[in-house]
Order: structure tokens, then C-alpha cells, then sequence
């Protein structure tokens, strides 16, 4: 299905935010740990990856059940592909606080990507079911973009439509549900989907073309040339404008 070149995952949503709060009822191990991890967290998120991983690693020696130095030393690893460590500090930091939202959010995205779809729907379903959760548009959608790739689409859609009730104006699940649509012959529907995400995010190579295609189907020509100009601007140099040309 062309759903599987359209969707990106979005992973690494809701990594948790630097914030070193002292905590009177911690002993001095966890107090230091948490300011390791802080530290790590935040040579991470300047992609220092060698410095990230000294003060985790710190961290972890120093509170080995801390759930955020389990969490954020799971990201470290995942970017850096060390996946079997990557896998057991997502576990780790998911079962010491099965509450945490973007744990279980990331590690789902991590099993998905590594041809897990199936087993990492349960936690995306973790992370909504905590209703302090502030971006479940972002589990709904990894769970669609999961079930899509093992073509279940119909499970698929329902998530994409959880995302959308979530966030209306959830831009990826708008072009994903355009696509769904879009190949299940549902064109009429599929240029509600497109037109909605071209209003709320700036156009793509994907989405142009897609919308290109779709409108081809609906005998629409009047939109056809403009959107062509447009891909031929934007994006000269991309595979979708490589084929548009190949059926001039």
C-alpha cells in the first residue's frame, strides 16, 4: 500500500522536558541521580551523545530503578541503534511506572519500527488510557501507522479517527486518513482529508502528489495544473515529481 511510504512515525514524541526539582522525601543517591539525569536529558537533546551517556549511565549507577534514567537512557540508545539495550531500559522504565505515557508511547514506536507491529499496539493503548496524558493524538496515530504497515486497515482507521477526535487538526493523521481513503477508492471522502490537511500544515512532496492523483480519479482536472506548478516548484527534485512527468 502507498500508506506505508506516506506514514511517518513520530517517535520520540513527548520526551520528557529538563526540570531539576529537588525532592526532600529522596536520599542523596536519587537526588543525584536525577540531576544526572537532567544533564543527560539535556546533552541529548543537543545531541552530545557521548556526554548524555556518561552522566545516564552516572545516574543509573547511582538509582537503578529511576524511572526517568531508565527512560531517557532508552532514547539514547534507540537513536544510537543499540537495540537490545534500547529494549530493556524502555521495559524497565515502563514497568516501574506503567502510568508514564511517553514511555510507553516510545517504546511502542520502538517495537513497531523494528517489525514488532502487533505486540507494540498495547502500549500505545497505555499510553491513552492515562487521562493526564497531554498528547494521545501522538500513541493514537503510531498505533494507526503500526496497523497500517501490517495492513490492518480497518483497525488502522479507527485509530487515525481517535487521533483526529484527540486533536482535530492533527496534521499527519490527515494525511494518513487521505491516503487510506485515497486506496480503498474512497476519493470523494479522501479530498475532504487532503484539503483539510493542506488548510492546518504546509504542502509536502507526498501530499501534493497524492492530492494530484486523487483529483485525477475524481475527473477534476481543474485543480490538477496548479497543484503541478506547484510540486515542480517546491520540490523539483523529488520522486513524486519525477513520476507526475512519467505520466505527462
Amino acid at each position: 500500500m502507498q500508506t506505508k511510504s506516506l506514514i511517518m512515525l513520530l517517535l520520540l514524541a513527548g520526551l520528557l522536558q529538563a526540570c531539576v526539582a529537588v525532592d526532600p522525601s529522596k536520599g542523596r543517591n536519587e537526588e543525584a541521580s536525577d540531576v544526572n539525569t537532567e544533564m543527560g536529558l539535556g546533552y541529548l537533546q543537543q545531541n552530545n551523545y557521548e556526554l548524555a551517556s556518561e552522566k545516564l549511565l552516572k545516574a543509573l549507577r547511582q538509582n537503578p530503578e529511576s524511572v526517568k534514567a531508565n527512560y531517557v537512557y532508552a532514547v539514547l540508545q534507540d537513536k544510537l541503534e543499540q537495540k537490545e539495550l534500547a529494549e530493556f531500559h524502555y521495559q524497565k522504565a515502563t514497568e516501574l511506572d506503567p502510568k508514564n505515557s511517553e514511555a510507553a508511547n516510545n517504546f511502542g514506536a520502538f517495537l513497531c519500527r523494528n517489525g514488532r507491529e502487533l505486540e507494540s499496539e498495547k502500549y500505545f493503548i497505555r499510553a491513552v488510557k492515562n487521562p493526564l496524558y497531554k498528547t494521545p493524538e501522538y500513541a493514537y496515530f503510531n498505533a494507526a501507522a503500526c496497523l497500517l504497515k501490517v495492513d490492518k486497515v480497518q483497525p488502522g482507521k479507527e485509530y487515525l479517527r481517535k487521533a483526529l477526535a484527540a486533536k482535530s487538526d492533527f496534521a499527519p493523521a490527515l494525511l494518513a486518513m487521505g491516503d487510506v481513503l485515497y486506496e480503498e477508492g474512497d476519493y470523494s471522502n479522501a479530498k475532504i482529508y487532503l484539503d483539510r490537511y493542506h488548510l492546518v500544515s504546509r504542502a509536502s512532496a507526498r501530499s501534493l502528489w497524492l492530492t494530484i492523483r486523487n483529483t485525477l480519479e475524481l475527473d477534476d482536472q481543474g485543480d490538477i495544473e496548479e497543484l503541478a506548478k506547484r510540486l515542480e516548484a517546491e520540490f523539483p527534485d523529488s520522486q513524486e515529481y519525477v513520476e507526475w512527468k512519467l505520466i505527462q
